[in-house]
């Protein structure tokens, strides 16, 4: 064996070594508690637009916030924002802690590469964000767009932080983009129940699907 094909086989090594590593601190506990509180927040959501509509309207859709008061509003955005940064800090918490237990570093090469695949996705879906809900620019239109938005950038920066790791992940994206795309072109008016669908029961399946993986020391 020459000396470059003994560097070409230890860069294999040393990438099914990586691959391997970010899917034991894949932590499938933060995506079920995410997926938990978002069906917390889709139903707090629908019964916040339920005590200002037409008994008569289902209040499946985002644009219901325009209906509420301008505290309703102010505790809406609180509410959504809080669930962002909890399912932050339980996902890096979990992964964490699944580190620790596996003697491992979370901060390895493929874990730097899938977060920093990730951020730009979901600083894009930011900023769209405070613009469509901008206090001057309010309009139903735009804000039936904010899940479907949400859903196609967080489906991409998932699959794309997922070419640094095993299969599930870039599967989960695939079903983000997906559901985006099938919300934002048939399903706008109906944002909380794509926003539980996805955000939600994607989330904990995912979760269950890492867990139950992991406890059979399977990696794909």
């Amino acid at each position: 064996m020459d000396h470059d094909e003994a560097q070409v086989r230890m860069q294999e090594i040393q990438r099914i070594m990586e691959r391997a590593t970010l899917w034991t601190i894949l932590p499938g506990t933060s995506a079920i508690t995410g997926g938990l509180m978002v069906l917390g927040g889709c139903l707090v959501s629908y019964l916040m637009f339920r005590s200002v509509k037409d008994p008569s309207f289902a209040p499946i859709d985002f644009a219901s916030l325009l209906d509420l008061s301008l505290n309703g509003q102010i505790a809406f955005c609180v509410m959504w924002f809080l669930i962002g940064v909890g399912g932050i800090v339980a996902e890096i918490h979990f992964a964490q802690l699944q580190a620790r237990r596996q003697g491992i570093s979370p901060k390895g090469r493929s874990a730097r590469l899938a977060f920093f695949s990730l951020t730009p996705s979901v600083v894009i879906a930011m900023v769209l964000t405070v613009k469509f809900l901008a206090p001057t620019n309010l309009r139903s239109q735009e804000i039936q767009y904010i899940a479907p938005v949400w859903m196609m950038l967080y489906g991409t920066g998932v699959y794309t932080a997922g070419l640094f790791s095993v299969r599930a992940p870039r599967t989960l994206g695939k079903a983000f983009i997906a559901a985006g795309v099938a919300s934002i072109g048939f399903f706008q008016q109906y944002g909380v129940i794509t926003a539980a669908l996805s955000f939600g029961l994607f989330h904990i399946a995912f979760g269950l699907y890492v867990i139950g993986k992991r406890g059979a020391g399977l990696a794909t």
